[in-house]
């Protein structure tokens, strides 16, 4: 696209994150900070230096307060292998909901990346359902939650039963 910086895969991810994080003009601390992790491991195994990492999430935000949605949506249309969309896919939907609270717009956000990628509904349904008991500490907390029941099981489990 015309004037657009062209992405690397790691930077759609890092971008990709921003986007829900901004998606209500304002970035929490535990939603940047979900991205500043998502991206810290990288410091860790040698791979990037933190400098690398802090001007990756600048740059992040920076392309989200240039660029609409769609224009991202675009640009990285060709870039992506399969894997890299369910990656970013994965990570937009934890950051949505990192802070317990989902606004419309991160939703809206979230839906449009797995429909311009057409991500399979069940693909989407099975990580939706993996990542909201993974980030459901209340489960800890609350020992009549419906989730700590005996006959909890993933619904996508049951789906997988019918296909077989």
């Amino acid at each position: 696209m015309d004037g657009m910086p062209e992405l690397s895969p790691l930077q759609a991810l890092a971008v990709g994150a921003a986007y829900v994080v901004m998606a209500d003009k304002k970035a929490l601390p535990e939603e940047r900070a979900s991205l500043v992790s998502l991206l810290g491991k990288h410091v860790s195994r040698r791979e990037l230096s933190s400098t690398q990492i802090q001007r990756l999430t600048a740059d992040a935000f920076a392309y989200v307060a240039k660029y609409d949605y769609s224009q991202y949506l675009m640009s990285i249309e060709a870039t992506l292998s399969p894997a890299q969309i369910i990656s970013i896919m994965s990570n937009m939907y934890e950051t949505m909901i990192v802070d317990g609270n989902v606004v419309a717009r991160e939703k809206e956000i979230v839906e449009e990346f797995y429909r311009f990628f057409d991500v399979d509904r069940r693909v989407v349904n099975t990580i939706r359902e993996i990542l909201m008991v993974k980030n459901d500490t209340s489960l800890f907390l609350h020992t009549d939650h419906p989730n700590n029941s005996s006959d909890f099981r993933f619904s996508f489990l049951d789906r997988m039963d019918l296909e077989t």
